[in-house]
């Protein structure tokens, strides 16, 4: 590393007398010339959705049946002082909304306020006999009886009833950049978010077990502050994040539906995400240090804190417990990072990169010993918390070298080292190295090949002492384990003709934990795809394109301490995907196109010596979309589009599992989502 610096900054000594700086006071602007103009255009109409489904309308709002109202917007104006103003409003009749306003004035200043809706439907087939779902307390109706097993709940079905599991964002964000002085930009951005709406999550009595429906209320606050300043060979900036982050329910409670296992136990209750900061200082710089050199720095100071006041140990008066050791975790962390980058051009034909990274997480929380309830129904030993830190630091190098127009090669290497406090590896170390060659013939072909392997190895493993159950010492967790890596990319671009242009792509990812007796032992990831375009002719283009993927990997287990594996297990993924599309322009006047997408995955979890294996996990999608846009008279357009999707699935984990299917968990009943919805849409957009 200290031969590529002093390789580098010769050329940078050497050229610092002959780079003077150029005065650009005098060129002329052959393009300066500004034209002022505004505009408006709206777009309105009507949609029909044929069918309910929350999978279907997941991000889109468009999960129930219906007409819904097309509204959207541009507006555009400028004037010859610099003045400038764009606004863009996005589907203002669906759930899924989007309004945003940007304007100022050319080299001082620019203002924006953008406001964005987000939904994300989760289910629309779950049922719970709970009462109050959405809120922070779950009771159960006055006729309740308890049983056993769910299958001994007399009033079970009597109580069912539906509920939607959603969430919803609404996002605003409010900003600018200000260039008072010449060389100087200072920005600022504040952002809202708020999240609500209802989640599955899941609660238990010892061995008793009840999906539940949490409450989201969620409020992030975020601000960016910066100042910048650019000016001949120098570039640097400051700037400051923060985050606040707050949850309007701190726990929520519910009823045991079961009858109690011990003494009390008629009521649980569940702490839900605490309220937590985080405060973050950014200085970086760079600096030309030749024509050719440059090098940039930057470090970034950080806290994480979270000191909501703990919740009592257990709503469950019955059981015998201490005082808490302290109020709140009062949970501190400490982040540094940093990186240090220098990029030099040796010769016209040969380029260097050289990188150094540093990462430091120091957890300062207190420790403290605290009692252990399990359940809000019985005690355990007492535990400790384990305040995990890390450091991490990577080095790199990397260059590129020019040997004919045509023939491009790149190669690097770089190492990585983390360092980590409380976990099974004190330290893990992975090097890399890799190599591409670019190959091109003129405009008829490109071909790009990328090789890249990497070894991770460790220090000794050493599993948790605390940990319940305790950990078979031949047990490997994968993210910590020993692994030999191979990579492969492969892209090849063919353009025979000017009408006709093909690709295709292929990567590859070979893993192989080579020290793991228990645990993962390796995995295998390959893709393959292909593209195509064509201009069938002057008015009618085409495109296409198909892919497959494969993910598998195999696993060893044992039952507790056994001394080897028992058992074996292997997953394996595959989806198959392929999509074709036409977009014919008639005339001015008039033009359609076509989409068509068909999707299709596998999933199988087998489980060697096991006598029942679980059955495949699959989905099937296929969706087309048909548009076409007519123009009566200059500035109108209409438009008519019509989309039909397809969607199936087999899970087993859901079909059929109904609130009472299993005798010790009361399910909320959601099924594997399955749908065919017509979407048809007519609008009108005109140019003022």
């Amino acid at each position: 590393m200290a031969l590529l610096l002093a390789t580098a900054l010769l050329p940078a000594l050497r050229a610092e007398a002959e780079d003077p700086e150029v005065d650009t006071s005098k060129w002329p602007c052959k393009f300066c010339e500004f034209e002022a103009s505004s505009s408006f255009t709206p777009n309105l109409g009507v949609g029909y959705v044929s069918d309910d489904s929350a999978k279907f309308g997941e991000y889109t709002g468009l999960d129930e049946s219906g007409a819904y109202v097309v509204a959207d917007a541009d507006a555009r104006y400028r004037n010859p002082e610099g003045f400038w103003l764009d606004l863009t409003a996005l589907d203002l009749g669906i759930d899924s909304r989007y309004f945003g306003v940007e304007g100022g004035k050319q080299g001082r200043y620019a203002l924006h306020l953008r406001y964005k809706e987000l939904p994300h439907n989760l289910s629309d087939s779950a049922t719970s006999p709970f009462l109050g779902a959405g809120s922070s307390s779950l009771t159960l109706p006055s006729g309740w009886v308890p049983g056993a097993t769910t299958s001994t709940m007399s009033a079970l079905n009597s109580s069912l009833q539906s509920i939607d599991l959603h969430t919803e964002r609404r996002l605003l964000d409010v900003g600018g950049a200000f260039m008072p002085v010449s060389h100087w930009t200072f920005g600022v951005n504040l952002r809202h978010e708020e999240r609500d709406g209802m989640r599955a999550m899941g609660g238990t009595f010892v061995f008793n077990d009840s999906q539940l429906v949490s409450p989201v209320n969620y409020t992030t606050d975020q601000i960016d502050l910066s100042a910048a300043y650019a000016a001949g060979r120098l570039q640097a900036r400051v700037a400051y994040y923060g985050s606040i982050f707050k949850n309007d329910d701190d726990a929520f409670t519910w009823a045991n539906p079961y009858i109690p296992l011990g003494a009390g136990g008629n009521l649980g209750q569940m702490s839900l995400a605490p309220g937590n900061q985080f405060h973050q200082l950014v200085l970086s710089a760079g600096y030309r240090l030749a024509p050719h050199t440059q090098m940039t720095a930057d470090v970034a100071l950080g806290q994480m804190s979270q000191d909501d006041a703990f919740l009592p140990y257990t709503v469950n008066g019955s059981l015998p417990v201490q005082p808490l050791p302290r109020n709140s975790l009062d949970g501190r962390v400490e982040t540094l990072t940093g990186k240090v980058k220098l990029t030099t051009q040796l010769a016209d034909e040969f380029r260097v990169n050289a990188t150094l990274s540093y990462d430091d997480r120091n957890n300062q929380t207190p420790q403290a010993v605290y009692d252990w309830i399990t359940t809000d129904t019985g005690t355990a030993a007492p535990r400790t918390n384990l305040p995990y830190s890390f450091t991490r630091s990577v080095a790199s190098i990397d260059g590129a070298l020019t040997l004919s127009p045509g023939l491009r090669l790149y190669a690097g290497c770089s190492y990585d080292e983390y360092q980590r406090d409380l976990q099974a590896v004190e330290r893990t170390n992975e090097g890399a190295c890799w190599g591409k060659a670019n190959l091109s013939a003129k405009d008829l072909a490109s071909f790009s090949f990328t090789y890249t392997y990497s070894q991770r190895t460790g220090s000794a493993y050493q599993p948790d002492p605390d940990g319940t159950p305790a950990q078979n010492p031949l047990m490997r967790l994968y993210n910590l384990a020993d692994r030999d890596r191979n990579e492969l990319k492969l892209r090849v671009d063919v353009t025979p003709g000017e009408r006709f242009n093909f690709g295709f792509d292929m990567r590859g990812t070979w893993d192989d934990y080579f020290t793991s007796t228990v645990g993962l032992l390796d995995g295998t990831s390959w893709s393959a795809a292909a593209d195509c375009g064509w201009q069938v002719a002057e008015k009618l283009s085409a495109s296409c394109y198909l892919s497959h993927e494969l993910v598998k990997s195999h696993q060893a287990n044992a039952e507790l301490l056994a001394p080897s594996p028992l058992w074996f297990g292997s997953n394996h993924d595959e989806t198959d995907s392929a999509g074709a599309g036409f977009k014919y322009v008639a005339s001015d006047r008039f033009d359609l196109g076509f989409d068509y997408t068909w999707s299709r995955s596998t999933g199988e979890v087998a489980i060697k010596s096991a006598t029942v294996g679980f059955p495949d996990l699959t989905t099937r999608l296929n969706s087309a979309r048909l548009y076409a846009n007519f123009v009566p008279r200059k500035k109108l357009t209409l438009r008519l589009s019509y989309w039909y999707e397809s969607y199936r699935s087999d899970d087993w984990a859901l079909d059929d599992v109904l609130p009472a299917t299993i005798d010790n968990v009361l399910s909320l009943g959601q099924q594997s989502p399955d749908y065919d919805v017509n979407v048809i849409a007519l609008s009108g957009r005109y140019e003022f």
